[in-house]
């Protein structure tokens, strides 16, 4: 070798060792980062197999055309660099609880992670729902809308029928095949008509007491109506040959009730009068009550024109009027003379309508009670007078 052929061979040299020990160093530099992310979770972009060469033997080894691999160094030092750049990816726990915490922004936007792509590991994008349990997926069990529907149902729905196929016909039996474990039941239909109609349990005496006067006078007039006038008639000539005469016991207990409450509310010490002005303002006011039952009474038989009720009730309501106080004012006697002359009249009306039809032993009962009656109340001698004409006409027919 010539002097010349030295000299540049160790020129060289000294021009190619400083780069190839800069080189190294820097080959050295991921050895040392991978040294200190030992604490944090492996990735495949950083993670190496044992049989890959580390990037130190990968920069001292020689390629092909005999050079060092240079370029292979310097693409793994910068994916070591971006690696490195980024934070270090969460525990599986942590990204759970920030799933379930309050909704974060994102640094970098992907729409793979917003549409729902990438791993299982990415993080929620804030435009999603909160994660919920897939029960059809970890369970076999079916939501219904509530648990009282589980208990009463007892069995899982059928599959719904597409509806295309319903058809008038088989509507029925797709209903009845809804839930087969339970009974059909069938709907009661709701009658209108009155509970008297339809409860043969009661007896019809009972069902009648409930009706009105009115109601009853209907019912009857109804049921004897007839398509002609003569079967008409005949139908109430039968019915009217069974009247029997009105029972006044339960309007001589409403009156003898009323009576009551006016001695009742008399004062009973023995030191006060009962007859005075201070005991008629205390029963004053069942006075009137006295007068008013006394007069609807009357009224009613007047119009019904059962005369021989009427004398009857005159006999007996006359007895009651005169055992009410008699009070010492004369102005206070009022309702008591007022009532007296309403049974007067209405005996005047009874013998006047009456006639003969009254019968024989009540006019002379009725004769005997107005000479007595007549000292409570002198007009009632015109009653008097009326029965006497209504017996001579007896006699003289």
């Amino acid at each position: 070798m010539s002097r010349n052929e030295q000299a540049t061979q160790a020129t060289r040299m000294t021009t190619t060792t400083p780069t190839l020990q800069t080189r190294m160093a820097l080959a050295e530099i991921p050895d040392r980062l991978e040294a200190l992310r030992v604490a944090n979770t492996p990735t495949n972009a950083n993670r190496r197999t044992p049989d890959e060469p580390t990037p130190a033997a990968t920069a001292n080894t020689p390629n092909n055309g005999g050079g060092l691999g240079l370029r292979e160094v310097n693409d793994l030092n910068v994916a070591q660099a971006q690696d490195f750049s980024f934070s270090p990816l969460p525990s599986p726990d942590e990204l759970i609880i920030r799933q379930r915490g309050r909704r974060r922004l994102t640094t970098t936007f992907s729409p793979d992670k917003v549409n729902g792509g990438g791993s299982g590991n990415a993080m929620r994008s804030p435009f999603q729902r909160t994660p919920t349990k897939n029960l059809q997926l970890t369970s076999g069990m079916i939501l219904r809308s509530s648990p009282r529907k589980r208990l009463t149902m007892g069995s899982t729905p059928p599959e719904p029928t597409p509806m295309e196929i319903y058809s008038p016909i088989k509507l029925t039996s797709t209903k009845q095949q809804l839930w087969p474990g339970t009974p059909i039941v069938k709907k009661l239909k709701m009658d209108d008509r009155p509970v008297a109609q339809t409860n043969t349990d009661v007896s019809l005496p009972a069902l009648l007491q409930g009706l009105s006067q009115q109601q009853l006078i209907d019912l009857i007039m109804c049921n004897i109506k007839q398509e002609t006038p003569t079967t008409t008639q005949c139908a109430e000539d039968q019915i009217r040959a069974q009247l029997p005469t009105p029972d006044i016991s339960l309007l001589e207990q409403e009156l003898h009730y009323a009576k009551r409450l006016i001695f009742k509310s008399l004062p009973t010490s023995r030191l006060c009068k009962k007859t005075d002005a201070a005991a008629y303002s205390k029963a004053a006011i069942h006075l009137n009550e006295f007068k008013r039952v006394l007069q609807t009474q009357a009224k009613r038989l007047h119009d019904s024109t059962h005369w021989d009720a009427l004398v009857d009730y005159v006999s007996m309501a006359w007895q009651c009027v005169a055992s009410t106080p008699n009070w010492e004012s004369n102005s206070h006697n009022a309702v008591r003379r007022q009532c007296f002359k309403l049974l007067a009249c209405s005996c005047y009306a009874a013998i006047k309508h009456g006639g003969m039809r009254l019968g024989q032993t009540r006019l002379e009962t009725l004769e005997r009670n107005l000479r007595e009656w007549s000292k409570d109340y002198e007009d009632v001698l015109s009653c008097v007078n009326a029965l006497q004409r209504t017996l001579n006409s007896r006699t003289s027919l």
